[in-house]
C-alpha cells in the first residue's frame, strides 16, 4: 500500500465518498478509485498530491488544519 492509498482509505473511514475526495483533489471519481486500488499514483501530480494531503489534514490529522 502506498501513501496515497492509505490517505484515501483514512478519508473513507471518516465517512467521505470517492466523489467527495475527487472534488477535494480536483479530479475524477474514477481517478480516486484507481489511486485507491493502486492502479496509478506512483507519479501523482504535485497539485493532486497537495490537495489530497490538505483534505487528509482537514479530516484525519490528529492536529487538524485550522
Amino acid at each position: 500500500m502506498n501513501q496515497w492509498q492509505a490517505k484515501i482509505i483514512d478519508l473513507k473511514e471518516k465517512g467521505l465518498t470517492q466523489n467527495q475526495i475527487a472534488d477535494g483533489m480536483d479530479c475524477s471519481q474514477n481517478y480516486v478509485s484507481n489511486l485507491e486500488n493502486g492502479k496509478c499514483g506512483k507519479n501523482l501530480g504535485y497539485e493532486k498530491g497537495k490537495n489530497l494531503e490538505k483534505l487528509w489534514a482537514e479530516h484525519c490529522s490528529p492536529h487538524k488544519a485550522s
